[in-house]
């Protein structure tokens, strides 16, 4: 096992960047494929390849809306395999060449034709020297490297990703090629193609951004840790090259609007908008926040996509095994032979920030589909913290092409200002592992390494800018650059002032901020200004006061390191509490934790009584709140009676969770101290209470612990005293309300088990409401002692499945209770078959191995190991006509629990209806061995706190403070990360094995046609 303590945490989350997961489940296992299958026929004739387009015919196979145009800019020879690029000061194009894709040369199988290409990757730099707009002159700048994923300008030379390493390189003698060849970082993990980090992006602050990936790795310099392995994005200050964690942590594509609001994407869930910054969550390690993005899309992450090429013959082939009889082949579906519907594949979402097209296209994301060969466009419009993006092209694509090499990987805002499409050019974009091998080896998944092509989009209503040579202007007139109407020459602009910290730009920069007509041209002298360490009160003081919300915005980020010593600009930015528009009182309420303890708690409070206060700025409010979190929560309690109501009773539930989980035990005192006065009730007092306890909790205390802190006033301790004793009566008391009775059980759940324990060992019986008997599970669950197992089970045979399902989650929180469960199972006190499939999974493959091995002896042979024969002898359910009825109770029975479908079931595992396009063979394999090809976003984990308490289940949220753990029912658990002693793989999926002993074939074949009768979910 690996302690986190020691800063080797596994992450091993396995997604595609281009992979197109949901269609990409083989039918068959490698063991059952090397089997002969009844008329399967010829597979060399039946995988006729698709032979390449020459560059020059590609472009007739395009079909674009709105009278936009693709010209052709670059291609083979020129450029191949292009997944990045971007622009130098002087307009020259430097491209990251993935040519090694999708093999590491230890992966390459026996069977692939031709030579290993070992580090084929390749940064090439192309050049118009007639400035026709076309790449007329190639040379290859750097190479040798593994899969470079990314490239970006500094100084001179560029940055490359190209895992495992950051590099960074540059030509100084003016031959084209990187005579400098540094390695800046190691530790970025291969381990997945489509996982790695990618689209490193210059930010306003003068860093450079870039999305982590999915593949995770401790990111080593000069051979020490300096990030620790997570799933997260990173920020390098390219001068100093000190890297930072930042909110992130999706696949491949990173991109940034105008103001700075960051973007990524991740296969389905085609655009997403990071909403917390991470640098605000780490200012409050006690605040658990269930994730930092949010998907934009107004239909959802499963959105339809309408593709125009044909199925690649090796998709065509899985279908056609299932449909070589003609009668079983009328009963498919058009989707079951035509493996699309849905985003499965989206990659380099790019917000189109040029100012060559109509107004109407301005902040437009721009979003590939490589498995559909499409191109997708979404408007962008605010909504509070984040955005929603909303199709542009109804019942089309912005661009399709009927060539299935078409490849649209990424986008480019170029010095020209129209937007620039990478095209891969491959003939097969998936992960080796997707494919059945028998298939696998009558295909080339390297064809296309020697092919690639770049496009300009462009519109005949639109202009395109002359490319500057930025790169030789005096400072004065690159801060006119400033203002602008294209971002490559604004950010260029800003970096190459940056780089050169010529402080002559000062002046000029200050006049602009000034007399500036332009939004974008002030914001970006702000930030130039501050690269400059030239900020003062003055010109912050007149940006706070800016008619641009978006300046304000910025100017209350830019104050915090001014405001504690500034009185008078402290005083200027409290005023922003009254500011109209919701993000500049979002920005104000994460900016507060720098001002001072009075000033934030008065600003704080202010914007909690806001018109625009919602779920999001309580985020906010909260991560200013670490050191103030008890005195802000006694206002609170003080101004309400102490009771907890209305839209504040989450942030005072939050607030008292921080004030317990602090090591300082003022805060959680001065909340005792409030709360056990007579005058608040029971019910209230629960709330608050459970609150803090939940706190205490975190941290590995308790309420009894709390009140033998030295601290605290015999007073305090006699009231509480009082409090649990007024508990106990009421808990006990028939007569009293369900609802008295369950906040009494709740609030004892915070004692010692010496105190409650047998208290709530009497009310967890039959006889007792089902609210208190869940109740009584989850107090006993909190409590650590050796007798709460048999306190859990002694009432067993008379629990309903509800009260059963807690009471077994609650054993299998610790080793301790595990080994209980074991021996009542062995005693057959709890019968076999009391035991849901999926705990008895997660027994089975627990991670401690001596609680595995007590497991599978108790446990027995209950499941067949050897999934491919569960899978083979289940083959007649495709066979048999199926009942859509009968699946959907099929389905209720045996899935609602981590399956949603319309407004039954649980957001656990991925919605029934977007799997729909999948093969019925696909979905039996799904089904029958869900470990084989399971998306790894539904591994599950397990972490052990430092108190010795277990949490299984799949990794639903990471943070820069928490992890979010979810099982099934939607059940969560966050666990702080400054709590966490170990965090595991498990190597296996959510959804447990087995189901065959609860589905006969017949029953399968209802499920099956059941899923296949699903619509896809409605708009959001």
């Amino acid at each position: 096992m690996i302690s986190v303590t020691q800063r080797k945490v596994f992450c091993l989350v396995l997604v595609c960047f281009t992979g197109v997961l949901l269609v990409g489940s083989s039918f068959y296992s490698s063991a059952t494929a090397q089997k002969p299958l009844p008329n399967e026929g010829d597979l060399a004739k039946r995988l006729k390849r698709i032979p390449a387009t020459p560059p020059e015919m590609s472009l007739k196979g395009f079909k674009l809306e709105r009278d936009f145009e693709l010209e052709l800019v670059a291609a083979e020879p020129d450029v191949m395999d292009p997944v990045d690029a971007c622009f130098d000061e002087n307009g020259q194009m430097y491209v990251a060449e993935m040519r090694g894709y999708p093999y590491l040369p230890d992966q390459v199988p026996d069977y692939m034709p031709g030579p290993v290409r070992k580090n084929a990757g390749v940064i090439r730099l192309l050049k118009d020297t007639t400035g026709d707009g076309k790449m007329d002159k190639s040379f290859v700048f750097a190479d040798t490297i593994t899969w470079p994923t990314s490239v970006c300008c500094y100084d001179g030379g560029v940055y490359v990703i190209a895992p495992p390493y950051i590099y960074y390189f540059k030509d100084t003698d003016g031959d084209d090629k990187a005579d400098i060849r540094e390695t800046v970082f190691t530790g970025l993990r291969t381990n997945n193609v489509q996982g790695l980090a990618n689209n490193l992006k210059w930010g306003l602050d003068n860093h450079i951004y870039f999305a982590g990936g999915t593949n995770g790795g401790s990111i080593l310099k000069d051979g020490k840790e300096v990030i620790p392995a997570g799933r997260r994005d990173l920020k390098l200050n390219p001068k100093t090259r000190e890297l930072e964690a930042v909110s992130g942590g999706s696949q491949f594509g990173h991109s940034m609007d105008d103001w700075g609001n960051r973007f990524v994407c991740s296969n389905s869930n085609h655009i997403q908008h990071v909403v917390y910054p991470s640098n605000y969550l780490k200012r409050n390690a006690y605040l658990a926040v269930p994730g930092v993005l949010r998907t934009a899309a107004k239909r959802g992450a499963a959105a339809p996509v309408f593709r125009r090429s044909p199925p690649e013959p090796y998709r065509v082939v899985r279908t056609a095994r299932r449909a070589a009889d003609p009668k079983f082949r009328k009963r498919l579906s058009p989707t079951e032979l035509v493996a699309t519907g849905f985003f499965t594949s989206a990659t380099g979402v790019t917000i189109y920030r040029g100012g060559a097209y109509p107004a109407e296209f301005q902040g437009n994301a721009f979003i590939g589909d490589v498995g559909g060969n499409l191109i997708h466009r979404k408007t962008m419009d605010g909504k509070g913290a984040t955005y929603v993006a909303t199709r542009a092209d109804e019942d089309t694509e912005f661009i399709t092409s009927n060539d299935n090499w078409f490849r649209p990987v990424n986008f480019v805002n170029a010095p020209d200002g129209t937007l620039w499409v990478l095209d891969m050019y491959r003939e097969t974009i998936e992960h080796p592992f997707s494919i059945p091998e028998d298939i696998k080896r009558h295909l080339d998944l390297e064809s296309g390494h020697d092919r690639g092509r770049i496009y300009r989009l462009k519109h005949p209503e639109g202009k395109t800018f002359k490319v500057q040579k930025l790169g030789v202007l005096p400072v004065d007139q690159l801060v006119l650059q400033l203002e602008s109407p294209n971002s490559w020459n604004r950010e260029t602009a800003q970096r190459l002032i940056w780089e050169r910290q010529d402080k002559a730009a000062i002046l000029h920069l200050v006049k602009l901020f000034q007399t500036s007509k332009q939004p974008l041209g002030r914001l970006h002298a702000l930030w130039t200004l501050d690269g400059l360490n030239a900020l003062n009160s003055d010109i912050l003081m007149k940006a706070l006061q800016d008619s641009e919300a978006g300046i304000r915005e910025h100017a209350i980020r830019l104050s915090e390191r001014y405001a504690k010593e500034n009185s008078e600009l402290s005083e200027a930015v409290l005023k922003l509490t009254d500011d109209p528009e919701y993000r500049v009182q979002l920005q104000l309420a994460f900016s507060l934790g720098e001002f001072d303890r009075q000033a934030a708690i008065a600003g704080l409070t202010k914007l909690v009584d806001s018109k625009n206060y919602d779920g999001d700025m309580q985020v906010a409010v909260l991560t200013s709140s670490a050191e103030i979190a008890g005195p802000l929560a006694v206002n609170f309690l003080r101004e309400s009676a102490g009771t907890l109501s209305g839209s504040k009773r989450p942030l005072v539930v939050e607030l008292l969770r921080i004030a317990g989980a602090k090591k300082e035990t003022d805060d959680a005192l001065a909340v005792l101290d409030f709360v056990s006065g007579d005058s608040i009730s029971l019910v209230q007092k629960q709330l608050v209470l459970g609150a803090l306890g939940e706190g205490l909790g975190r941290r590995g205390a308790s309420l009894a612990t709390l009140l033998k802190d030295p601290q605290i006033s015999t007073d305090v301790k006699q009231r509480f005293d009082k409090t649990v004793a007024e508990a106990v009566e009421t808990a006990e008391d028939e007569d009293k309300p369900v609802a008295e009775r369950v906040a009494a059980v709740r609030l004892l759940g915070f004692m010692d088990f010496s105190v409650a324990g047998d208290v709530l060992a009497e009310v967890l019986n039959p006889r007792s409401s089902p609210k208190i008997q869940l109740a009584a599970v989850e107090a006993l669950s909190r409590m650590e002692h050796k007798d709460v197992g048999s306190a859990l089970l002694t009432n067993w045979s008379g629990f309903s499945p509800a009260v059963r399902t807690d009471v077994v989650d609650a054993l299998l929180g610790s080793s301790g209770r595990i080994d209980t469960l074991l021996a009542a199972i062995k005693k057959k006190q709890v019968k076999l078959n009391e035991i849901s499939r999926d705990k008895k999974d997660l027994l089975m493959n627990h991670p401690n191995k001596e609680i595995r091995k007590r497991a599978r002896k108790v446990l027995g042979s209950d499941v067949n190991s050897d999934r491919a024969k569960i899978v083979a002898a289940y083959q007649s359910a495709l066979e048999l006509k199926g009942d859509v009825e009968s699946g959907k109770k099929i389905y209720l029975k045996n899935c609602a629990g981590c399956h949603k479908v319309g407004d039954q079931g649980h957001n656990v595992g991925p919605n029934l209806a977007t799997t729909k396009n999948k093969s019925n063979g696909d979905l039996l394999i799904a089904i029958l061995d869900p470990s084989r090809e399971a998306q790894s976003n539904y591994n599950t984990y397990t972490i052990v706190t430092e108190q010795g308490k277990l949490f299984t289940g799949i990794i639903a949220a990471e943070t820069a403070t928490s992890y979010t753990i979810r099982r099934a029912e939607g059940k969560e658990d966050v666990i702080l990360r400054n709590n966490i002693d170990t965090l595991l793989s498990n190597g296996v999926s959510l959804m447990p094995n087995g189901l065959e002993k609860e589905v006969n074939p017949q029953q399968m074949a209802d499920l099956l046609e059941f899923i296949k009768s699903l619509e896809a979910p409605p708009q959001k």
